[in-house]
């Protein structure tokens, strides 16, 4: 018999949310240090290294989004899984009564 612990299931979605916005914290911090990087530092090889902290920044971002994908789909599967229950949970009931 599958057991679900709905609770849990939606801190688990909450947790991968969190993630997500922990990464976006990041790329921030990595954009203010590109800005100071840029200030500071000219030249062929500061616009080298320039080029893959954005590249970074770029692939932080893209990550973030596919976390916060992942948590949504894994929240509808939850609330699919739950009114599936309670709808098999609500016909034993008409069954029995």
């Amino acid at each position: 018999m599958l057991e679900i612990d709905f609770r849990k299931a939606y801190l688990q979605a909450a947790g991968m949310a969190q993630c997500a916005e922990g990464i976006v914290e990041q790329k921030k911090k990595l954009e203010g240090i590109i800005d100071g990087v840029r200030g500071a530092w000219q030249g062929e090889t500061a616009s080298a290294y320039i080029k893959k902290l954005e590249a970074l920044g770029e692939k932080l971002e893209e990550e973030a989004k596919k976390i916060r994908e992942d948590a949504a789909a894994f929240r509808a599967k939850i609330d699919y899984i739950k009114r599936a229950e309670e709808a098999a949970q609500s016909a034993i009931g008409n069954i029995f009564h």
